[in-house]
């Protein structure tokens, strides 16, 4: 029973560490385009291109890993080929010299994170835990946050004590060292080594908790209920696009650049804290209640920001609010998927989801900024923000409504 417990422990250990290295450490790469353009002499857009394409490549891939594990490829072979091609592709980046030769080898990235990507993290999480299933998703994807808010000042400094490239090379070393555990130690199920997921027969023998169980629906693309969801996760993806602007958005409002630089770390703030509180929610009172909560607190925070009292404690509070918005693009869509479709066709049907959320994310940075250009504002991106939660709040309810009379249907 001890060895039993003691390997549920594992797992979500090694799940919180990978989401810490392949999600976390990632986030921070920014810190790598002004120093990378200054050496290679060219500007920060032909830097930024590579990692739009391995963006990009990583929502294309993602289906195909979802069909590899569907048919029975060792989740092992797949952690370990991701890795590989993170740590090779990191290795030809920080050497080369060469835009070219960098936009080729973010295709290879791309495939690689692919490979240990969020719906990798969530899969292995839901397999091994029922009972508290919520909570442990929030807690590990709580260490991306935390892995991007440490790494960015620490990546900063070493680049000026030590150059760009030495950097680079220790920033994929540390990405693959903190995927290296779960290669090792947890298989996809823990049935394939004997156990059984954490909690199951307390979960399935509560009628209670079963209120919020997988409705286990079938999955397919071209139905109203899962086109509603690809707009739902449209409308969240293009909301938080919003968050790289919010420094420039305090400054129009007259604010100093360190009031603006305050403002984006208290989005952060509610990134991390967020995710944490949706997993535990959802464990009490159901994924599709947790995520109307987030809406409403994301809601909030655009309205203070749109309102702009004055001051800026409000300002900062606003910031704080919207940032909770990250939680119902990960988490929140993660836990809904799930719950419409159940373990056996989540990986299917998210994996789809990540395609969207790929493109929507490359297009909503242009997409406000073009707004700004037009208008001079940023006032209407967030007039479109409080439209995109309304429009993602309809879905919302458009969904659970389909699926609970699905589900009663088939049950």
């Amino acid at each position: 029973m001890k060895n039993g417990k003691a390997m549920y422990i594992i797992a979500a250990v090694c799940t919180c560490l990978m989401a810490c290295g392949a999600m976390g450490l990632v986030n921070a790469y920014g810190v790598f385009y002004k120093p990378m353009a200054d050496a290679m002499q060219v500007g920060q857009g032909a830097i930024t291109l590579h990692m739009s394409i391995s963006n990009l490549i990583v929502g294309f891939s993602t289906p195909v890993v979802a069909r590899m594990i569907s048919r029975n490829v060792r989740i092992k072979s797949i952690l370990t080929f991701g890795a590989a091609l993170i740590l090779v592709s990191g290795l030809v980046i920080a050497l080369c010299h060469n835009v070219m030769i960098m936009n080729i080898a973010a295709i290879v990235r791309g495939i690689g994170f692919a490979a240990v990507s969020m719906m990798i993290i969530t899969m292995i999480i839901g397999n091994w835990f029922v009972k508290y299933r919520g909570t442990l998703t929030g807690l590990a994807l709580s260490f991306s946050g935390i892995g991007s808010a440490i790494a960015s000042p620490v990546l900063s400094s070493m680049i000026q004590n030590y150059g760009y490239e030495k950097t680079y090379i220790g920033f994929v070393i540390a990405i693959f060292l903190f995927i290296l555990p779960s290669i090792f130690f947890v298989p996809l199920k823990p049935q394939d080594i004997g156990m059984r997921p954490y909690g199951e027969n307390e979960v399935n023998g509560n009628p209670q908790k079963k209120a919020a169980a997988n409705m286990d629906l079938p999955f397919t693309s071209r139905s109203a209920l899962f086109v509603s969801l690809i707009v739902l996760v449209l409308c969240i993806v293009l909301l938080t696009s919003l968050s790289p602007h919010l420094s420039s958005l305090a400054q129009t409002y007259g604010f100093e650049a360190s009031i603006g630089a305050a403002l984006l770390s208290f989005s952060m703030i509610g990134n991390v804290a967020s995710k944490f509180v949706l997993g535990a929610m959802a464990d009490r009172i159901g994924a599709f209640k947790g995520v109307v909560c987030m809406m409403a607190t994301s809601l909030a925070g655009l309205v203070l920001i749109l309102m702009n009292p004055g001051g800026t404690l409000p300002l900062l509070a606003g910031g704080f609010l919207y940032g909770t918005c990250y939680s119902i693009g990960s988490l929140g869509i993660s836990m809904i998927t799930r719950t419409l479709y159940g373990d056996a066709q989540y990986g299917n049907a998210y994996s789809v989801i990540t395609v969207f959320t790929s493109v929507a994310s490359a297009a909503g940075l242009t997409l406000i900024g073009m707004m700004y250009d037009l208008t001079g504002s940023y006032s209407s991106s967030v007039i479109g923000g409080i439209v995109m939660i309304a429009i993602a709040f309809a879905c919302l309810i458009f969904i659970y409504r389909t699926a609970s009379k699905q589900a009663a249907k088939n049950a």
